[in-house]
Parts: structure tokens; sequence; C-alpha cells
């Protein structure tokens, strides 16, 4: 018994060895790997220092151990590194914060084709100093909210308590279209005017068919296959200086550039400052449409001067607007 005893716990061991030592066959290879590295300290130094200088030529980053070429080739371990953009730091001073600046993604044709509609143009203004024209860009993307949210965001007297949670909401939303317009949105383009790096305004205008984003929901509607511009906006300590009127200009040379013939927008019943602004651009109510105009809809613009439509417990109504865009009458 003490015998077979012994003969079944020396088997046992013996298996459990083998176990173990095939558990750890892997790592020795590793080990063997790592030994051919160098392991003297000075020839590390120099191997390093050596490392370091070819890597200012070619963009290597080096640990000391193994290596990724930021250009994409191979590791000193032999795995492959894909290529990519090179990665960029913003570094901010003054919060102390470092972080990964947005990388830009090749855009398509279709987005490339109408950005090239919007020439980056710089315009003297009517008082001292120039406004240059451009397409937005996702760097303004946050001011360009702001902008909007300040001019158009309104609530209504029984909201008054929620308005700072209308307001964010409301922003979010704002932000997420606009950034989609930046980015990917091939149906529309965004237009900035910029006064040194402030931006001072923006304008959209919608391509043929294009997301108008509650716009198309407006009476009197505009044609879904004709181009539509909204969103003019103007930050009130610049306007009267005419920054209006090239955001205006420059979306009818985009969608001139782009083929098309009539442009198309709507202003409140009680906006007069864009009344006035469209007016002066050679906008006017088409004579079909002031035709066909409703009792009700003649009777809300009757309502501008109400006192509760001007606290939004009235509905004042649009005026739809055109203009048949001629190269006689735009900038070369």
């Amino acid at each position: 018994t003490t015998r077979a005893t012994t003969t079944r716990a020396m088997s046992t061991t013996t298996r459990a060895t083998a176990v173990v030592g095939a558990a750890r066959a892997p790592r020795v290879g590793r080990a063997k790997a790592r030994t051919r590295m160098p392991t003297d300290k000075s020839t590390t130094r120099r191997a390093t220092r050596a490392n370091a200088s070819d890597d200012a030529e070619t963009g290597t980053a080096v640990d000391g151990r193994k290596s990724a070429s930021i250009r994409g080739v191979t590791t000193t371990t032999g795995e492959a590194v894909s290529d990519g953009p090179r990665p960029m730091l913003m570094v901010d001073l003054a919060a102390g914060t470092v972080k990964f600046a947005p990388t830009k993604r090749q855009k398509s044709q279709a987005t490339a084709k109408k950005d090239q509609a919007v020439k980056r143009v710089s315009v003297e203004m009517k008082t001292k100093g120039n406004v240059v024209i451009g397409v937005l860009e996702e760097e303004d993307v946050d001011d360009a909210t702001n902008l909007v949210m300040d001019l158009f965001f309104k609530v209504r007297p029984q909201d008054i308590l929620a308005k700072n949670r209308l307001r964010g909401e409301q922003a979010k939303r704002v932000r997420m279209g606009l950034l989609d317009g930046v980015k990917t949105a091939e149906d529309r383009i965004l237009i900035s005017a910029k006064v040194g790096n402030v931006l001072v305004g923006i304008s959209e205008v919608s391509l043929p068919n294009g997301n108008r984003y509650g716009a198309d929901k407006l009476q009197p509607r505009a044609p879904r296959d004709k181009a539509y511009l909204s969103d003019v906006c103007v930050s009130p300590t610049q306007r009267g200086r005419g920054i209006g009127r090239q955001l205006v200009l420059a979306a009818e040379c985009a969608m001139a550039n782009m083929g098309e013939t009539i442009l198309y927008t709507h202003t409140k019943v009680d906006n007069e400052a864009a009344q006035i602004l469209f007016e002066k651009c050679g906008y006017e109510e088409p004579p079909e449409v002031k035709a066909k105009l409703t009792s009700a809809q003649i009777a809300q613009r009757s309502s501008k001067n109400n006192p509760f439509a001007k606290l939004g417990l009235v509905e004042v109504g649009h005026i739809l607007l055109a203009k048949p865009l001629t190269n006689s009458d735009l900038p070369p």
C-alpha cells in the first residue's frame, strides 16, 4: 500500500511538473527574445541616443524597448503600425489643460463642391475695419450656437420658470445641427462673418430638397426644389456695418455658382429689421404667393404690433420672399 501510494504521488507530481513546464515554455521564448536587446547600460544609452537622432528626422517615438513610427511602418518587435494623421495637441496654459485637437476628415466630393462655392473674401465695412466672409469652421460652432440662441431664443411667460432648462436643451440641438452642417451635411452651407478672430454673424442656405430644420413647415411654404436662405443673424454690437448684406450676398453667390436661379427665404411679420435688409438686397414677395394668402394669414400680419404677439402669446406669421439670381447682380 505504501509503495502504491508513493507511486501515485510521484506520477501526479510528474504530470503537474509537465503541465507547469508547458505553461512556462512561452515565457522562456520571450525571455530569449529580450536577450537580443543591449544589456550593457552604456551600450543602451548609445543606442537610445542614436535612435533619438534618427527619430528627429523620421518622426519615430522610442520608449527604450520598442518603437512605433507615427507614419507607420513597423515596431522593433515586428508589429505593424497603421498609417494615420499625426496627433495634434491643444495646450491651454491659463487653464492648465492639454487635449487632442479635432482631426479633419477627408471631405466628400459633394461637400468639397459646396465649400468651394463660397469664396473667402475680406470686405471693407461701412465703418472702419474689414469683415471676412467664408465657410463656417468647426472651431467657431460654439460661438455660432451662442449667437443663434441670443438672437432667436424666446420663452413664453408660462414657461419662464423653466427658461434655463429650455435654453440648454435648445442650445444642444442648435449645436448638433451646426456641427452636422460643418462636418457631414451635403445639403446645406453655413457661412460665417468674422472681424479679426471674432465671429460676428452667420447665415445658412439649404440646397434644393435639402434639410431646412422646421422652416419647411412655415406658411406660406417655399418650394422644396429651390434653394432656401435661413438664420441670417448678426451680433447686435456689429449691426449697421453692412455685415448682414454681405452674408446674404455670399449665400446668393454660392447658389449661383452651383447653378441655382432663385433663392427663397422667410421673415417674421414683426421682424422689421430683417424685412428692411432683404428689401435692400432685392427680395420681394412673389405676386402669386401674395394672391393666395388666406384670411388667417392676412390677420396675422395685422397683429405685428399686438402686445400679446411680443409676449409670444400670439403667432404673428411669416412673409415668404424670393430673389432671382442673375450674374449681373452678383460680384465676380
